[in-house]
């Protein structure tokens, strides 16, 4: 479970930017938080949204947390057998660009992550494709005391280790390569088992990027997959009884796959070529999988764009399969991009999981939560808000282009 994200000089962010999943001490929707291993520990988030205009950094936001997974992963996957067919990489990043000095600095990355046997703190520094600082600890989340117990700490070429790892060789390890991604590659270290497994229960998945929603294909079969998909398009409403997913071989044996969903008329069966479904049903049958995954396995999905093709009633469908303890039983995580302010409302969200992004006078994209936002009487703002109505407004900050257009049709402005 994801608790907190914090970055540095990556993409549009310049400045130390903190994404925080953790619960604040609010009243709304107590239930549906992921309740903590013990008092020592804060309740933690189960959906947070990102809205706010184009050009903002929300994309850009997710794409800092996928490359900061996808340096992790990448390594073990080309020296493993490990393979993830629900996620999507960031295999690069770029420095803020917009200032004289900031493209000379190491990009920084912090996140604290829970799993069931502990909570991990992981830092990461990066100059180009070279790892410039590394550090990981972590407290276990059972016993009366809560210390933290170091792991590794890794400053240029020196590496410092803990005693859990006390065995682990520190030389010779390429400048380009996580130490976690050696240490995961090379030996079968408890903890950093513990914590890889929680990485590689991440899913990323961005609609942005359009031949990318037809990777599903491969998947819709798994055992796993197709009798909660079944359901899932049931309780939408969906008239899809069934599917079917054809294979042959191309011409470079490769591969190609064909979908037929089946809908039932009059009690005669009849079956269409999937590009015949519409764009929202489509989507829906690409996202499903990934949502199924983490749902069983607890996991975190992270989606660019999950608004796109859906209607509202489906998005919000969605989201309270997060929210509802009963259909998140391993206390799975949704992150999400968003542009649909119909769902920016109080019977659905809570204050803190309600995100914007913008980009201030200098060009730099910041981020902050609905519950940061205090009122001119320096109030936060109510939980009985029309949220929406108040964002549309330019309330929230992270609007301005639309409200500028919002503005050309008033005579009076």
């Amino acid at each position: 479970m994801l608790c907190q994200f914090w970055f540095k000089n990556v993409f549009s962010y310049r400045d130390e930017t903190v994404f925080d999943m953790q619960a604040a001490a609010i009243e709304e929707f107590s239930d549906s938080l992921i309740p903590p291993p013990g008092d020592k520990f804060s309740s933690l988030l189960p959906v947070s949204a990102i809205f706010g205009p184009n050009g903002g950094g929300k994309s850009n936001a997710l794409s800092a947390l996928i490359y900061l997974l996808s340096r992790i992963l990448l390594p073990i996957r080309t020296s493993s057998d490990y393979r993830n067919p629900f996620t999507s990489y960031v295999r690069r990043y770029e420095p803020f660009l917009l200032d004289d000095h900031s493209r000379e600095k190491p990009a920084e990355f912090g996140i604290v992550f829970r799993t069931r046997a502990a909570q991990y703190q992981y830092e990461l520094s990066v100059l180009s494709d070279a790892v410039v600082a590394e550090s990981m600890s972590y407290t276990k989340t059972h016993g009366q005391r809560r210390r933290v117990n170091l792991l590794f700490e890794r400053e240029g070429g020196r590496i410092k280790l803990g005693a859990a790892l006390k065995e682990a060789n520190t030389q010779k390890v390429s400048e380009t390569i996580p130490y976690l991604s050696f240490l995961s590659i090379n030996y079968s270290f408890a903890e950093i088992e513990d914590a890889v497994d929680w990485f590689k229960q991440c899913c990323a998945v961005n609609y942005a990027v359009p031949d990318r929603d037809h990777r599903f294909y491969s998947i819709l079969n798994e055992p796993e997959v197709k009798p909660g998909l079944l359901r899932m398009l049931a309780e939408m409403d969906i008239p899809i009884s069934d599917y079917e997913v054809e294979e042959e071989e191309g011409e470079n044996g490769e591969k190609k796959r064909r979908v037929w969903t089946a809908h039932v008329v009059d009690g005669q069966r009849y079956y269409l070529r999937l590009n015949r479904e519409s764009e929202g049903t489509m989507k829906l049958l690409s996202i499903l999988p990934n949502v199924i995954l983490s749902l069983s396995t607890g996991g975190l999905l992270l989606v660019d764009e999950l608004d796109a093709k859906l209607h509202p009633q489906l998005l919000r469908y969605l989201i309270k399969l997060y929210t509802d303890p009963a259909e998140n039983e391993e206390h799975a995580q949704l992150i999400f991009t968003c542009h649909d302010t119909s769902i920016m409302r109080n019977d659905l969200l809570r204050r803190d999981e309600i995100w914007f992004a913008a980009q201030n006078e200098k060009s730099a994209s910041n981020l902050w939560s609905l519950y940061d936002i205090h009122e001119p009487g320096g109030g936060r703002v109510k939980n009985t808000a029309a949220y929406d109505r108040q964002y549309l407004a330019g309330r929230y900050g992270a609007d301005p282009y639309l409200k500028k257009m919002m503005d050309w049709g008033d005579p009076d402005a």
